[in-house]
């Protein structure tokens, strides 16, 4: 009788991170992480050769972004195939937030977990951390091409700081655009504000009509500008009546990150 030796067959499950990247910058990754997590809490990362998109209407749907990363600016981007992580922006601006000068921030995808790992080599440190993907249906939000009667394009520095000042007046900020200049105002319980930009080298301002007004909520201003200041020198603003506004940072060698936010009904 003849017996067969038993053979112990031993499995080896090998995890392979599927998705990994880089940014060129990350302190301009991070600001850009932090301008969306107000919007965005939960949302999907989609992540191809052509480099990082993350857009998305906020909870209220009174805002919407479109952050896009090329991997142009990336030091590092590998996908073998487009993939869809979902993901708490949250979490992962809280980690970002140690981010500094000189250090490098590394996102890859093992498993179901986003490992970030932190390298600064002057300073001889490292950090990782590993944060939970979540399980997000999938949602594409094409928003039409959109005219404006009026458009500037001014330094992010100058209506970063004109939005804050004004803002501390009112719960609303009024956009208004004539001949003169840019409009900035608000109007509130301890009195009111009102700041103007006029036409000058380095600003450009171009108008349809005689004039456009249109009301946005300070918070979702304040925010926004405060986390973008850093991520462009100039803002591109398309605003209307009853139209979302327009605010588009381009940086590096392609990437973008734009915000439209509804206006509020002007009183009559």
């Amino acid at each position: 009788m003849n017996v067969r030796p038993k053979i112990e067959y031993s499995c080896f499950i090998v995890i392979v991170r599927t998705m990994e990247f880089i940014p060129a910058d990350a302190q301009l990754f991070r600001a850009a992480i932090d301008a969306m997590k107000d919007y965005l809490p939960q949302t999907i990362l989609r992540i191809s050769s052509d480099g990082l998109r993350i857009s998305g209407m906020d909870t209220s749907h009174v805002g919407y972004v479109d952050y896009f990363l090329t991997a142009a600016d990336c030091t590092k981007l590998v996908a073998k195939k487009p993939i869809e992580v979902g993901m708490n922006l949250v979490v992962l601006s809280r980690v970002l937030g140690s981010v500094g000068s000189g250090d490098t921030v590394t996102l890859s995808l093992k498993g179901e977990k986003i490992i970030v790992e932190f390298q600064n080599t002057k300073a001889a440190k490292k950090a990782l951390y590993e944060i939970n993907t979540l399980d997000i249906e999938s949602e594409s939000h094409e928003l039409p091409d959109i005219s404006y009667d009026a458009n500037v394009s001014v330094k992010t520095t100058d209506i970063a700081s004109v939005i804050k000042e004004v803002g501390a007046f009112g719960d609303d900020i009024t956009f208004m655009m004539d001949e003169e200049g840019f409009h900035i105002s608000a109007k509130g319980d301890f009195g009111s504000a009102k700041q103007t930009l006029d036409k000058s080298e380095g600003r450009e301002m171009a108008i349809k009509c005689d004039s456009v007004s249109a009301k946005f909520g300070t918070k979702y201003l304040i925010g926004l500008f405060k986390s973008c200041s850093c991520i462009a020198t100039t803002t591109q603003i398309d605003f209307d009546t009853d139209k979302p506004m327009r605010c588009m940072f381009r940086f590096g060698a392609g990437s973008s990150f734009t915000s439209y936010l509804a206006p509020k009904i002007m009183d009559t």
